[in-house]
């Protein structure tokens, strides 16, 4: 039996290492199971990765009641060793600590833990609106806002964006577009800002086991020609499927143009019918919205906002009525701008109360359009399948023509059934490739998959999520859900300094 090397770390004292005493618990597991990926071929991101360990508990280090280290959020890593190479399957931190009660029982703990995406999906907070930019240059800014990573694997996306940052879908829950949303984009989750940029490029994000943010655009798959691992017929475990539940031929994709103003506006405004007492010495917050001058109902962004210039764009009196001496000098104020509002914090150094008569955001304003629904469908597979519906509201595409484009392409993609495989386990002992397969496969690798029963032929899958059990005496189950590439339905065009080399095909 072929067996490898496994090692559990805890930072305790969260240093950033795991070189300190005690926090090699390699000793106390048990079990580990490890699941990381998307829900569903389609899906766009991914589902929070998660790491399951057993713990050995007699000595209570896992009982926060009496280890005061014991705690959520510690960061946590699980390494395996094989053939001298070393490869971190998870990398993420503490969820929650379960000990089993009783002196005389088990004396176990559960250790839940989880990886970054679950950071993503909490964080909600200020991403600066952008112009001109890719997909990966959006992870980037949103993945920044959360945490410092030690590296990155983004492919430049495909499409580019007029704006982003200004307008953003509902929850990723359904990549057809939720309701829309119209609150302070800060309020957004960092998940639906990355989810938003990879619907309207059609790109998967992901967490590596590695903890490496990672971006595959589009492309990626169709063009991978090396497969990391074939299983021909030595699965233990497999569950083939052809449904029509997955065929869309009729798809529907919403663009929004944007406007980008060319002089400085006002974008948001304070100007209340009472206006607002900041006391002695007093301080105040607030919340400035950038709407529409022309129309107060419309929500607007703004870029090269002004911080708020004393007089010009804030005033304030002695009295209520605003008749009385002017004590603007008196206010000491900061702001964060965000894309989409601004938060104002004045102060008042006085000794005595002032009003404030007019508080105002001056800026560059980004103004939405009317929507644009664009169709693509297709007769036969609608005569094979009935009416089979997908709409996606890509809140991040501005152009109809690129919104026709990705309409045509999901529709190529989606307009017949595909090969769905799930549950394909093996048994990484068996031999030296399969235990090699196991310590480096990663989410959306190439697998090519024989199975003589269900007639599956040299089949080029792709990995959509994957689960590791791995039990004493080093025993490695892996199980893999599999989804059939985009096919583009020849060689991708070559576009050199003179010419398309040959008779290609040309990708969107």
């Amino acid at each position: 039996m072929v067996t490898a090397t496994y090692a559990l770390y805890a930072d305790w004292n969260n240093d950033g290492d795991y070189g300190d005493a005690g926090e090699d618990i390699s000793a106390d597991w048990m079990q580990v199971v490890i699941t990381r990926g998307f829900a569903s071929p389609m899906a766009r991101y991914p589902s929070v990765g998660r790491m399951t360990v057993v713990l050995r508990n007699a000595a209570q280090t896992y009982s926060p009641p009496t280890t005061a280290a014991a705690r959520p959020r510690v960061p946590v890593r699980f390494t395996m060793t094989y053939g001298g190479t070393t490869k971190t399957l998870f990398d993420g931190h503490i969820e929650s600590l379960r000990p089993t009660f009783g002196t005389q029982r088990e004396r176990r703990a559960v250790m839940e833990c989880v990886d970054r995406i679950a950071d993503l999906d909490r964080f909600s907070g200020d991403v600066a609106l952008q112009t001109n930019v890719w997909a990966d240059d959006i992870i980037t800014a949103v993945v920044a806002a959360v945490w410092t990573p030690d590296t990155t694997a983004y492919d430049q996306g495909v499409n580019q964006f007029p704006v982003s940052g200004d307008i953003h879908n509902g929850p990723r829950g359904g990549i057809g577009g939720g309701m829309f949303w119209q609150q302070n984009t800060q309020d957004i989750q960092a998940a639906d800002k990355i989810a938003d940029a990879c619907i309207a490029d059609w790109g998967r994000f992901f967490i590596s086991g590695g903890g490496v943010p990672t971006y595959y655009n589009r492309h990626r798959m169709p063009l991978d020609t090396t497969s990391d691992i074939t299983l021909d017929n030595t699965m233990t475990a497999m569950d083939y499927e052809m449904s029509d539940t997955e065929v869309h031929n009729f798809v529907e994709v919403t663009c929004h143009p944007r406007t980008v103003g060319e002089t400085y506006e006002v974008l948001g405004r304070i100007e209340q019918g009472r206006p607002p007492m900041i006391d002695a010495g007093g301080t105040s917050v607030f919340d400035v919205r950038f709407r529409d001058p022309a129309n107060n109902a419309l929500h607007i962004a703004g870029l090269s906002m002004i911080t708020p210039v004393a007089t010009t764009d804030f005033t304030a009196t002695s009295d209520e009525a605003g008749e009385g001496s002017d004590e603007t000098a008196n206010l000491s104020l900061s702001a964060t701008l965000y894309g989409d509002h601004a938060e104002v914090t004045l102060a008042n150094t006085a000794a005595y109360p002032v009003y404030l008569q007019h508080l105002q955001i001056r800026g560059i304003a980004v103004r939405t359009r009317e929507p644009i629904t664009v169709i693509a469908q297709d007769a036969t597979s609608i005569a094979a399948y009935g009416k089979r519906k997908l709409t996606l509201d890509a809140a991040l595409l501005a152009s109809d023509v690129q919104a026709q484009a990705l309409a045509n392409y999901l529709l190529g993609y989606y307009k017949a059934p595909l090969h769905d495989v799930r549950g394909v386990s093996f048994f990484a002992n068996r031999d030296a490739t399969l235990m090699a397969a196991a310590r480096d496969l990663e989410l959306l690798q190439r697998v090519t998959l024989s199975e003589d029963q269900t007639g599956l032929d040299e089949e080029a899958l792709f990995i959509y999520a994957a689960r590791h059990e791995i039990t004493p005496p080093g025993i490695h189950r892996v199980t893999l859900n599999l989804e059939q590439p985009y096919s583009i339905g020849g060689t991708v065009a070559v576009v050199d300094d003179a010419h398309v080399d040959g008779p290609e095909v040309v990708a969107y």
